[in-house]
């Protein structure tokens, strides 16, 4: 019997990218994970896909994608209740072997997810020669032999840690290095210090796309009405953030809202976040939505300031968008160069088509005044500025 009829079963969970994206993360867990321990019993998917590495695994891919979650998610358990209906796979080495054919035979599948939820969003132009140089390594096996024979490696953190400095980058280059491959998903943090390389990040599919960066988002036309999207939400911060999400969206961003950004001394969360590709380099917005009854004070401006600084990801654009400021904030927000768009009134689901006219208008603006040449030359000055910063430090 050949190896495609032999897993059937298989290929049948992982009809679209989602799926295979699920089965793939439950596969690397399976090897990762639980492939060195014999079994004395078959585990179920549910006990499985409630531990907290792999939990953290599908957050990192799939937050903010419900449907596609969902269906990774259900793909997942599907092929974990098949997989454990062999006997034998409760031996360690059987159940390795097997995990590594069928990674091997569905190897183009795995390489297309993996492409398609990559978050290279999250790896600054500035560091992609250094994740590039970091992968080719891995591939060259420099940080040791791989753990499959399609290429996937699982290497001690301290180890990596020790080789890469070894290689001529500095404590601080390795945290930032380290960090962003996570955050990006180009490599997966497993317990007690261990991270996985999945094979295909080191396929030439996907080096090529972390060097080039994502593909041009094509500019739709705005949604005509969006006050039935928030129908039942409390005006609170949600109604405001999804709304400038929708506007964004519709100017041709690829965003991300409370989403966690690597910073100084640890994440910190921004209300909505947009990547557009500009003449092949990635443009940044920072938004921040403060959907508050009273005026923004001059506190709060110094506040998003400070977090902003702090941010290893740098934007290239930030964005207040309240109901009103105070005088000395709105003149704040300006020296701090933010971009303050003021809506006279909260956001709510009974005036979100309105409060969505005004932002979206006021974006267009924005980035009409900003042209392509002006972003490029943004883009240039902040990499220029993080250059001398590091030569500074």
């Amino acid at each position: 019997m050949g190896e495609a009829m032999r897993f059937s079963w298989a290929k049948n969970l992982i009809e679209n990218d989602a799926k295979a994206m699920g089965v793939y993360l439950a596969l690397l867990y399976l090897l990762t994970e639980l492939g060195y321990r014999d079994l004395s019993s078959k585990p179920s998917s549910k006990e499985i896909l409630s531990e907290g590495t792999i939990k953290t695994w599908f957050s990192i891919y799939f937050t903010g994608k419900g449907r596609d979650a969902y269906e990774a998610f259900e793909a997942a358990k599907n092929f974990i209740d098949e997989f454990f209906k062999h006997e034998d796979l409760l031996e360690a080495v059987n159940r390795r072997e097997v995990l590594q054919q069928i990674e091997g035979e569905f190897f183009d599948e795995f390489t297309k997810a993996f492409k398609r939820y990559l978050r290279l969003e999250y790896i600054p132009r500035e560091f992609k020669e250094k994740i590039i140089f970091f992968l080719s390594n891995v591939r060259k096996q420099t940080f040791g032999s791989p753990l499959t024979l399609s290429g996937t490696f699982k290497i001690s953190g301290r180890t990596l840690r020790d080789e890469l400095k070894r290689l001529g980058l500095k404590e601080d280059e390795v945290d930032a290095l380290l960090h962003l491959s996570a955050v990006s998903g180009v490599v997966m943090e497993c317990c007690y210090g261990d991270i996985v390389i999945p094979a295909p990040c080191i396929s030439d599919d996907v080096l090529e796309i972390i060097e080039k960066g994502p593909e041009k988002i094509e500019v739709e036309k705005p949604k005509p009405e969006v006050r039935g999207l928030f129908t039942g939400v409390k005006p609170s911060r949600d109604v405001l953030e999804g709304i400038v999400a929708e506007a964004l969206k519709n100017l041709g961003f690829s965003v991300q809202t409370n989403v966690k950004l690597p910073a100084k001394g640890g994440d910190i969360e921004v209300d909505v976040w947009g990547v557009k590709a500009v003449g092949g380099a990635q443009f940044r917005v920072y938004v921040s939505c403060k959907n508050w009854d009273r005026d923004i004070d001059r506190q709060v401006i110094d506040h998003e300031f400070g977090r902003v600084q702090n941010m290893l990801v740098m934007p290239h654009l930030r964005i207040l968008v309240v109901k009103s400021l105070t005088e000395p904030a709105r003149k704040a927000a300006f020296d701090d160069g933010f971009f303050v768009i003021e809506l006279g009134e909260k956001a709510s689901a009974e005036n979100a088509q309105e409060i969505y006219n005004i932002i979206y208008s006021k974006l267009k603006e924005i980035f009409i005044g900003i042209t392509p040449d002006k972003i490029m030359r943004i883009i240039e000055r902040i990499k220029d500025a993080l250059k001398e910063l590091e030569e500074l430090t």
